[in-house]
């Protein structure tokens, strides 16, 4: 069908969107990372948890492996800035709420991109878009994190999964960063997994912050479908979320 080679093709005309887990097990793929950051020990531990599930309910689950995340952090990030930032300032202007610190720095007022820059970027994000949807399909007959579906419009929804616990998501001294990016990352999970108190600095912000801080804080997952199946990423949102409910954290490790 149109809609299974075409990545702009429309899949709405498709009758059981939410009927498809009825006779049949799902497959999921999993992104336990972009391979630029790695998540912090609570979020690994609720991706565990929904895979174990999944799996004790005999659900097909996979290793997801798309095209890189370099390339649409980069596309994504130039969208939002191409204007110079004029939309941005003209929506906070409204109530004359600041930007916050780490945005200061990437939305400073400056002159739109030529419109043969923009052009460019849009036929880059489209090639992302069907080389994404290439790999998608690649995985049908086989025995994804935020930025790459934000630019994609991809379908997704967010359930809650679990909640840090800082005796359970203790911080690995003797994890290696990939990169830059993932140290900085890493480094910043340090206060609230295995530090007793510390002062943080960012700019002009000084706070506290202790082991207890993010004790107790949720931990969600997102569920993606292509574009234009929200129907199908909320069906699979429902029966994630119900097999959640039904049983107990412990029984997954």
């Amino acid at each position: 069908m149109p809609w299974d080679s075409e990545a702009e093709a429309s899949t709405l005309a498709r009758a059981d969107a939410c009927g498809f887990a009825k006779d049949r097990p799902l497959k999921i793929g999993f992104y336990w990372t972009d391979g630029m950051v790695t998540p912090h020990p609570p979020v690994k531990r609720g991706l565990r948890i929904v895979h174990g599930i999944l799996q004790d309910m005999k659900h097909k689950v996979v290793a997801w492996d798309p095209p890189s995340q370099k390339t649409a952090i980069r596309v994504h990030a130039a969208f939002l800035k191409a204007d110079g930032a004029h939309d941005v300032h003209k929506q906070l202007d409204l109530s004359g709420e600041p930007l916050i610190p780490p945005l200061q720095g990437a939305f400073l007022l400056r002159d739109p991109i030529p419109l043969l820059e923009y052009q460019d970027l849009t036929l880059q994000g489209k090639a992302y878009n069907e080389a994404y949807y290439d790999y998608w399909n690649s995985t049908s007959n086989d025995d994804a994190y935020t930025e790459s579906i934000n630019l994609m419009d991809y379908s997704a929804a967010v359930i809650p999964v679990t909640r840090a616990d800082k005796s359970v998501d203790v911080f690995d001294h003797g994890y290696q960063p990939l990169n830059e990016v993932d140290r900085k990352n890493w480094e910043a999970c340090k206060p609230f997994l295995a530090i007793s108190s510390v002062v943080l600095r960012y700019t002009n912000l000084n706070f506290e912050d202790d082991a207890d801080t993010y004790d107790g804080a949720p931990v969600g997952l997102q569920i993606v479908a292509r574009k234009w199946e929200e129907e199908k990423v909320w069906a699979i949102a429902k029966i994630v979320d119900t097999a959640l409910k039904n049983r107990s954290e412990g029984t997954v490790r």
